[in-house]
């Protein structure tokens, strides 16, 4: 069951309560390793072709769109899966989810639409943060890697590969929140407020 933090007040009341912290994260920096990350795990599912893509760009931005355009597809599905796997691990928490997109604003002058899924005026536990954060992550390369072991078509074998670079890469945050929630006592409540964006709070009483 949820637990709804009417009883805590409004936002501004949990900003000013001493027993509430705000949890904030550092959003470029994430920005930057899954970008690295991004690069590393490219090359080595695909030697040289992240390259010779941005060669291909500058010489035919036209015609590379449409050769690519079954994996930008998958990239959306990929996307919209990941997004699904989390609501469905915050409903199994016993939370109400919502989806979402804010724009967040990293390394561009126009700020990047980044699509999210969150439990809103709920207390949730350390534990079912790190189980809904992590679910994605441990669910799509599973079955990614599942895909590459067994004697597949190379179509197949390409999305699968394709899959790992997209989803670890895109899973930084997620791990980024799981490494350091670790860091809680198992006792730490968490609560998503509203406040022209998203902020978090967090008690450890």
């Amino acid at each position: 069951m949820s637990r709804p933090v009417d009883s805590l007040g409004a936002k501004q009341s949990l900003a000013a309560d001493p027993n509430w912290s705000e949890y904030t994260i550092p959003e470029r920096l994430i920005a930057i390793t899954s970008i690295v990350m991004s690069v590393t795990l490219s090359e080595l599912f695909f030697p040289g072709e992240i390259f010779q893509l941005i060669t291909d760009f500058e010489q035919d931005l036209v015609g590379v769109l449409v050769d690519i355009a079954p994996e930008i597809g998958f990239l959306a599905l990929l996307i919209a899966t990941h997004e699904a796997i989390h609501y469905m691990a915050t409903r199994v928490n016993g939370q109400s989810p919502e989806f979402g997109l804010r724009f967040q604003k990293t390394f561009w002058v126009l700020k990047e639409p980044v699509p999210y899924v969150v439990a809103l005026e709920q207390r949730i536990s350390r534990n079912e943060n790190i189980f809904a954060l992590i679910a994605p992550l441990v669910v799509i390369n599973t079955l990614a890697v599942g895909v590459l072991l067994l004697p597949v078509p190379d179509v197949a074998s390409h999305f699968a590969r394709l899959t790992l670079v997209i989803n670890t890469a895109g899973s930084v945050q997620d791990l980024y929140n799981v490494v350091r929630l670790l860091r809680f006592p198992k006792t730490a409540d968490f609560v998503n407020l509203v406040d022209d964006d998203i902020r978090t709070f967090y008690t450890v009483q």
